[in-house]
Parts: C-alpha cells; sequence; structure tokens
C-alpha cells in the first residue's frame, strides 16, 4: 500500500490517491514539532523532477516551493510533493499517526535511501500512478541526504520583500506630448 502525504484534492488527484479537499482540512495549529517536520519533508529524496512552477491553490500566491512543486519526495516509506512542507507550515494539515511516529523515531533526519529497500516501493508507486514505460529502481543504489534544498519560509519571505521595489512601481510618470512649433 502506498503511504502518501498531501495528495488534496485540490492538486486534481482521484481517487485512492486523493485524501479530500485541503480547505477541509486545516487546522489553526500543528504539531509541536511542526518546524523540525517540515525541515525533514525538505531534505527528502527526490523520486521525479517536474520541471513547473506553481501557486498555493487556495491563496494563488508564490510559495517557497514554487519551482517544481508536484515533483516527489520520499523518505524511503512515505511519497510527498515537494510543495507538501508548504502546505504543512502554512494550514497545519494533519499527519498520519504512523508518519509521526517514523519521523520522530530517526529524530527528525532523513535517512539513506537504500535502493534494495525503495526498489518495491517506487514499483508500487509506477502503478498507483499509472505510469508507462519507467526504467526500475537501482536496487544497488544508495542515496544520502542532501542539505536542504529550499529557502526557509523565513528566508523565502525576507528575499521576496528585498525584492518587490517599494512605492507606486510598474506606473511611471507620463509626460505629455508638447507640439510642434
Amino acid at each position: 500500500m502506498l503511504r502518501l502525504l498531501g495528495f488534496f484534492d485540490d492538486f486534481g488527484y482521484a481517487g485512492e490517491l486523493a485524501v479530500g479537499s485541503l480547505r477541509g482540512q486545516m487546522k489553526p495549529a500543528g504539531e509541536p514539532d511542526e518546524a523540525e517536520i517540515v525541515q525533514y519533508l525538505d531534505v527528502g529524496h527526490h523520486v521525479t523532477y517536474f520541471m513547473e512552477a506553481g501557486v498555493d491553490v487556495l491563496t494563488g500566491e508564490v510559495h517557497r516551493h514554487t519551482s517544481g512543486c508536484s515533483s516527489l519526495v520520499t523518505d524511503g516509506v512515505w511519497i510527498w510533493r515537494a510543495d507538501f512542507a508548504h502546505y504543512l507550515e502554512a494550514y497545519h494539515v494533519p499527519l498520519p499517526a504512523a508518519f509521526t511516529a517514523r519521523v520522530r523515531r530517526l529524530h527528525h533526519q532523513m535517512p539513506d535511501l537504500v535502493g534494495a529497500d525503495f526498489a518495491p516501493v517506487f514499483d508500487e508507486l509506477v502503478a498507483g500512478f499509472g505510469w508507462t514505460e519507467v526504467d526500475p529502481w537501482d536496487a544497488g543504489s544508495v542515496l544520502r541526504p542532501r542539505p536542504r534544498a529550499v529557502l526557509t519560509r523565513r528566508e523565502f519571505v525576507a528575499r521576496l520583500r528585498q525584492q518587490r521595489p517599494s512605492g507606486p512601481w510598474g506606473r511611471a510618470p507620463r509626460n505629455p506630448r508638447r507640439g510642434r512649433e
């Protein structure tokens, strides 16, 4: 059974993959260790990379996971979209107890992805998403976690504020035409 996180109806998933509406699962606060869980999600192993730019499905605003937002990420057991960390920290969506127990048991440290252990999970993922002509996962591989690839939410907001010009930007003063003399 695929262990998926955050495949909300709002992203166009259907059937067994979908977990319901994002708006219907929002909570006022998250887990006490939510910041550490977000970091865990951010350093997961990428299974796929999709070249795209997306926005928050509820607000339409860019966020720190906008680039490649629907790329798939894993810890070897659970699979999530690359932008799931954004929805967790912004809307405090509930997490499965088995997932939080695993993350806490690992002390919020992303484990190595051992190909021999992950290959059957990958095969199930391929079948679940209906992908065809996909090369099998390299059962002899071992992937080590990489440092965080995205900015923290605080860093992203600070950078976004620095890049926005102040004042009535986008409108230059209009100079009336002078008639010919």
